[in-house]
């Protein structure tokens, strides 16, 4: 089959290492369905990726149709895939960080970074491609790459800030608002994890767009989403460095997990008033770091 892109790679990995940790037991039937529900994305990355691992062996057809888990272990191919996004997750870092520093210019061909970095075609390509879903890059109608906008001074994101509360906090009182209990299991864990101090940076801002957008999905309004989800990619690149502080990390979940627990028990008016105050001192904390 073809090369998988940066979202069937990342998914094929996260079914391995559920495959790894025994949340998907051996000989279980792995049904898209399901899968798509429990790692958040659609049918179609599940369906590529279940395509490449059982190519890989990885898993089982089934004689009718679909396929299971495997009585054998996968740590070979596991390993493969943990190296294969080390590769990637450095060039990532690496990317952004000289686009922060305004080391790479507004537009470039995947020859230069091919030069500059040192990498193979393959990994530069997902890589590439993860940046393109982000909305931090895109391909150029002609030729190469260019990086797009973002909030790049403290008045577009105190503007940013501000807009998000007048915006998210409402979506909250909706009244088409509606809870996904499997989904907001999964971001109470994920919450949790980032408490106890389990990933890292990156992926604590992968979680915070992850929150931010499942409350403005639950809203029942796709206006709200598509709002946030464009906000989201605005801020990525330049908050990518921001998440230093651990204490404040640990601040930010706490409020999270409050929001959620008020929404859980059906009072969204104090999970609207909860989510307000957080968006306005998360503003306050960030015009004050960069006025220092």
């Amino acid at each position: 089959m073809s090369q998988l892109t940066s979202l069937q790679t990342k998914v094929a990995g996260q079914i391995l290492a559920a495959i790894a940790s025994g949340d998907l037991q051996p000989g279980l039937h792995l049904k898209e369905v399901e899968l798509a529900q429990r790692l958040g994305v659609s049918r179609s990355p599940i369906r590529s990726a279940l395509a490449y691992l059982a190519e890989q062996k990885a898993i089982e057809p089934l004689p009718q149709q679909g396929y299971r888990v495997p009585l054998e272990t996968t740590e070979g191919l596991a390993q493969h895939f943990t190296e294969l996004h080390n590769e990637e997750d450095e060039l990532y870092t690496r990317l952004i960080d000289d686009r922060l520093n305004q080391v790479l210019p507004d537009q470039i061909s995947e020859s230069d970074l091919l030069r500059r970095y040192g990498v193979g075609k393959s990994v530069l390509r997902r890589c590439l491609l993860r940046l393109s879903d982000e909305g931090v890059m895109q391909r150029k109608h002609g030729h190469g790459w260019q990086f797009l906008p973002t909030l790049n001074s403290p008045q577009t994101r105190f503007e940013s800030y501000r807009f998000r509360m007048l915006l998210e906090p409402a979506g909250l009182l909706e009244p088409t608002f509606k809870i996904n209990p499997e989904q907001f299991r999964r971001c109470r864990e994920r919450q949790m994890e980032l408490l106890e101090g389990k990933v890292d940076g990156q992926r604590f801002i992968e979680y915070n767009a992850e929150f931010h957008e499942l409350l403005a999905a639950a809203s029942g309004n796709g206006y709200i989403l598509q709002a946030i989800q464009q906000q989201n990619r605005l801020r990525r690149l330049t908050e990518f460095h921001t998440v230093n502080n651990q204490e404040r990390v640990k601040v930010s979940c706490c409020e999270h997990l409050a929001i959620l627990d008020a929404l859980e028990q059906g009072d969204n008016e104090w999970a609207s008033t909860l989510l307000h105050r957080h968006l306005d001192v998360a503003s306050k904390l960030r015009v004050a770091r960069n006025k220092g």
